[in-house]
């Protein structure tokens, strides 16, 4: 007797993974909007202000679309298609964002 193990397709999700996934997400974007705002990296030159405002904006625009996914996330026991994509592109862009946020501080940080 064998038994076969059910594998999710990509473009299906369980929604509770899906929660924590956007749970961590979440974390990170109020950590970098913590250092972001830390008077340890304020700016000093016009290019920096011009990208630490770039990188609230997409900041702001990361955490109104966390709260639409988690509603998304929580209406349903399962996470199809479409769906799946949205959240994999929120997940994707706030990894860029880190990138970015890390790229500013590195900008502010003096070399010895």
């Amino acid at each position: 007797m064998t038994t076969e193990t059910q594998k999710t397709p990509a473009s299906v999700l369980d929604s509770d993974s899906c929660l924590v996934w956007l749970d961590r997400s979440y974390k990170d974007l109020l950590q970098w909007k913590r250092k972001l705002e830390s008077y340890l990296f304020e700016p000093t030159t016009l290019r920096q202000f011009e990208i630490k405002q770039q990188l609230s904006d997409k900041m702001e625009a990361l955490v109104k679309r966390h709260k639409e996914l988690v509603q998304l996330a929580r209406s349903g026991r399962r996470l199809i298609g479409k769906q799946v994509e949205m959240i994999k592109n929120y997940l994707a862009e706030t990894r860029q964002l880190e990138d970015g946020v890390q790229e500013y501080m590195g900008m502010l940080q003096p070399t010895p």
